[in-house]
């Protein structure tokens, strides 16, 4: 706060005109001020007191209605039952459907009730509005039933109003608009007012201040005590506005000073004249949300110490609090959120609904995979595992589990996840585990300590969860377990957060409505941007345009007053202001900067330092310095330990393609943990295709094939095919979906595979298969390192017509580029990833070859799965710029062994340090 903040100056005004502080009742806005107010009244007064009364105003209306103010979402099943009492019975809508739209009258039954229209005369006018809709409707015949149950509903809303109104009357539990209807009236009937607001009444002034846009309770209320002389009211203003009267800014409150009569004769107190006391302002564009965060950010990070408590950031899109949040700079030791965040926008409620689908997908075969690592993904899922100390997404993605149950997972009691898979697919054990849950994370979030945002957000659901317990335990069914997702879509929206970190230390965090009456040195405030701030004619009512102006509620126009006066209102005491706005184009947000930000730039009678600033956002993944990382004693270990096991061409061509895997991989053993392949990935498919033909092979090595060897290799096909499957995936779950296609696939491929060879043999080729899955080793002298070992596995070596073949499956698409050198390129080998199979084959040749002394040459190359109709691809030379199939033959292998020696070289090489390519 600043040392000559609003309500410093409040205060100063009430000592001078001699009135004790300490006795008076004070008004303000919101909880957060009277925090503020009461540090304010701490420092002034250095003995010990006892605090004066300080109401919210929702507060003092509240204690003004002698009544409980209930949240909207603790009265949707009042609200449904007075419906219910209205609406003919062969006309009435299930709660799910009722929900839909309910929120939205409440919303503007509040706004009837604080505006005080009269209920009789707006019903009356509504109903004769539809009438001339329904005559409209006629003039084209008879309406549709859809038309008939719009006009209905128009004609009733009347009677709902009436019914509802009644019934919280009766219960004692109020709708806000309502509260301030019976304050009004209490107030105009003294007798009915509680007797502790009597008696501060009759002694001691009621001090409002902070306030801006009153409704028309609000305003007959204060007005009626200025006149008793029971109040006095100081308006947060500015000169520079009230001396405008086209400006916005200003516009509720020289309506007050032109209109009330208390003004006649009384002049506003205490108005301002600090906003054009010179600022510097900071007006930046940059594309996207995150980038905003950024922004904000980085401002964050130059801040010294000192001025940490003395700054605000503002968020005038929600949405952006958790990403603020994760992005908060080291430098920032404490925070305040208070927002009035709605549950639907936090992670909480992204876990209920999770589980909710999770447990609503559940089939004979187990839990849909996704549904489930969704809920694992949930940071509250997390907590409630981590005892468990087991990683179940692993489990799942090993036995590539479609469908998961708790056998798969190995699950018992003890296990955490074991009683959340074991609730029943109906609505009691659903919100039975719920509740569970919910009281675990909140004992485990308890003794953690400092994890005060997920216990708000525990709680607001705790709230949300017995809204719809007791909806059920007064009689009212949701039919279909399906539907209580979407109940809970309907009701998270309705519950509120008001965050509480440390009130008035560190940085504090606000929507733009929380920082009325509250002043800062240092302001930051994300999405300036016009439909956003203001907001724009965006609104959820079904009142019309037309009737909210001949009733005197408020329309668009005024909402955007009231933005503009709590924007103008912070700055006045600001001395830094940034602003930032989203440049981004597209969805549902506007890239134009708001139309404050271009008041401010085109005002030419302020001395404010403006400064304009565009930033451009790129992602860190494509912006991000490439990673540089030197050799250490422990890379050189492992490495040593890799060279007495063997490298294989996959490791060292993984080097080729990118250090940096090739250190994350085989140096530190951090291998990409494969996704759960719904859809079978290629390279999996090529394994379970490589396991199969090895097997199918295996009964017929070392003598020519025959026509009867195919027959019997296609009869067993299917059963190799089966044993390959489940060897890599045991599950017993069934072959289901896009997964059952890729089998189909694969069954495919292997007949592919046996026709080929089959067909040679049909032509008269001899075809002699040697072995399959061949594993090789050899070691090789390298100057300054010693003796490194290498080995691989080879698919397939063969005899076509006395040609030795050595040949590699591959299951995605290779093409006879990828196996050609030029004869002078073999460096290419260690430059250009794209030359890897080439480097593949060529060091299973120097394997075979080594192993084979007698062997001059062999005929190497590939058959790629995905490119079958090329059938075999062999090693190829480029000569008059085209390639020409080459036996691999030593000479050859001189020149590749030397490329080899030279990556081994490299790569035990203290000096070269790891740089990470881009890929």
């Amino acid at each position: 706060m600043t040392d000559n903040s609003f309500i410093s100056q409040v205060l100063n005004d009430l000592n001078q005109n001699n009135l004790d502080v300490t006795r008076l009742t004070y008004v303000v806005p919101s909880r957060r001020v009277a925090t503020f107010l009461t540090k304010a009244l701490a420092t002034m007064i250095s003995k010990p007191i006892f605090l004066p009364a300080i109401y919210s105003v929702e507060e003092f209306i509240a204690e003004l209605s002698g009544m409980e103010i209930v949240p909207d979402l603790d009265l949707m099943p009042l609200f449904y039952e007075s419906y219910l009492e209205v609406q003919p019975q062969d006309e009435q809508v299930t709660y799910d459907d009722f929900l839909g739209w309910a929120p939205t009258i409440i919303k503007d039954f509040n706004e009837l009730d604080r505006y005080l229209v009269a209920p009789d005369d707006f019903f009356n006018y509504l109903g004769n509005v539809k009438e001339l809709e329904d005559w409209h409707w006629s003039l084209g015949g008879e309406p549709t039933t859809m038309i008939s149950s719009y006009l209905k509903f128009w004609k009733r809303l009347g009677g709902y109003y009436s019914r509802f109104r009644e019934s919280c009357l009766t219960k004692g539990t109020l709708y806000q608009g309502l509260a301030y209807r019976m304050a009004y009236e209490n107030l105009s009937n003294s007798s009915q007012l509680p007797r502790e607001l009597n008696t501060v009444f009759n002694e001691y002034p009621i001090v409002f201040f902070g306030l801006n846009a009153l409704n028309t309770a609000e305003s007959e209320i204060i007005q009626q005590l200025l006149k008793d002389q029971k109040a006095l009211i100081y308006w947060d203003t500015d000169d520079y506005f009230l001396n405008r009267p086209y400006h916005d800014a200003g516009k509720f409150i020289s309506s007050f000073k032109k209109n009330w009569k208390y003004y006649k004769n009384n002049p506003l107190n205490m108005v301002s004249n600090q906003f054009e006391v010179p600022k510097k302002i900071e007006i930046a564009g940059i594309n996207g949300t995150i980038g905003m965060v950024q922004v904000a950010a980085r401002k964050l990070a130059e801040l010294p110490p000192e001025e940490i408590e003395n700054t605000i950031v503002v968020l005038a899109d929600e949405n952006l609090l958790l990403p603020l949040l994760t992005s908060l700079p080291d430098n920032i030791p404490a925070y305040n959120v208070t927002m009035g965040v709605s549950l639907d926008k936090l992670p909480i409620a992204a876990f209920v609904l999770d589980f909710i689908k999770l447990i609503v997908e559940k089939n004979e075969a187990g839990f849909y995979f996704k549904s489930f690592i969704r809920f694992l993904e949930s940071p509250y899922t997390h907590s409630l595992i981590e005892k468990d100390k087991k990683n179940y997404k692993a489990q799942i993605r090993k036995g590539n589990l479609v469908y998961v149950t708790p056998e798969d997972l190995e699950l018992n009691e003890g296990n955490a996840l074991f009683n959340v898979l074991k609730t029943k697919n109906d609505i009691p054990s659903i919100l039975e585990t719920l509740e569970n849950m919910i009281l675990e994370l909140k004992e485990l979030y308890f003794k953690e300590g400092n994890r005060s945002l997920e216990l708000e957000q525990l709680q607001g659901l705790r709230e949300v969860l017995g809204g719809v317990e007791n909806l059920l335990q007064s009689g009212h069914k949701i039919e279909d377990v399906r539907i209580l997702s979407f109940v809970f879509r309907q009701l998270l929206p309705l519950k509120k957060l008001d965050f509480i970190g440390e009130p008035v230390k560190g940085l504090q965090i606000m929507g733009l409505l929380e920082t009325r009456a509250l002043d800062y040195k240092n302001q930051i405030m994300l999405s300036v941007n016009e439909g956003t701030l203001p907001a724009g004619k965006s609104t959820a009512s079904y009142i019309p345009f037309d009737m909210k102006k001949r009733f005197g509620l408020p329309t668009y126009s005024d909402k955007d007053s009231v933005y503009a006066y709590h924007f103008y209102r912070l700055l006045h005491r600001s001395e830094n202001a940034t602003f930032i706005y989203n440049t981004e184009t597209g969805g549902l947000g506007s890239s134009e900067k708001s139309r404050f930000l271009t008041q401010l730039i085109t005002g030419q009678d302020t001395a404010h330092e403006i400064k304009e600033v565009n930033y451009i956002y790129k992602n860190e993944a494509i912006t991000s310095e490439l990673i540089t990382l030197n050799k250490t004693p422990a890379y050189f270990t492992r490495l040593e330990d890799i060279a007495q096991k063997g490298f294989s061409p996959s490791a060292l061509t993984s080097y080729v393609r990118n250090p940096l895997d090739f250190y994350r991989q085989k140096i530190l053993s951090i291998n990409e943990v494969e996704e759960v392949e719904e859809n079978m990935a290629l390279n999996t498919m090529g394994s379970i295709i490589h396991e199969a033909l090895d097997k199918l092979y295996a009964q017929h090595l070392n003598k020519p094939l025959r026509e009867n060897d195919f027959k019997e290799m296609r009869q067993r096909k299917k059963a190799e095919l089966d044993l390959a499957y489940k060897k890599i995936y045991p599950s017993k779950g069934k072959l289901t979906g896009r997964n059952r296609i890729i089998y189909e696939v694969s069954d495919s491929f292997l007949s592919k595979m046996i026709t080929m060879d089959h067909d040679l043999v049909k032509e008269g080729r001899e075809l002699i298969i040697l072995s399959t899955e061949r594993h090789l080793s050899t070691q090789i002298e390298v100057s300054q390192i010693g003796v490194v070992k290498l080995h691989g596995t080879v698919d397939r070596i063969d005899k076509l017509d006395g040609v030795l073949r050595i040949i590699d499956y591959k299951s995605g698409k290779v093409e006879k580029g990828n196996l050609g050198l030029d004869p002078g390129g073999y460096d290419l080998l260690l430059e250009d990833y794209g030359k890897s199979k080439a480097f593949q084959i060529l060091m299973y040749s120097y394997l075979y070859l080594t192993n084979e002394p007698d062997q001059d040459e062999v005929t190497a190359g590939m058959i790629s799965f995905k490119n079958f109709q090329s059938g075999f691809l062999s090693f190829s030379l480029k000569h008059k710029n085209r390639y020409h199939d080459e036996p691999v033959t030593r000479d050859i292998l001189e020149k590749f062994q030397e490329q080899l020696q030279n990556l081994l070289i490299e790569l035990f090489d203290p000096e070269k340090p790891l740089e990470e390519k881009e890929v």
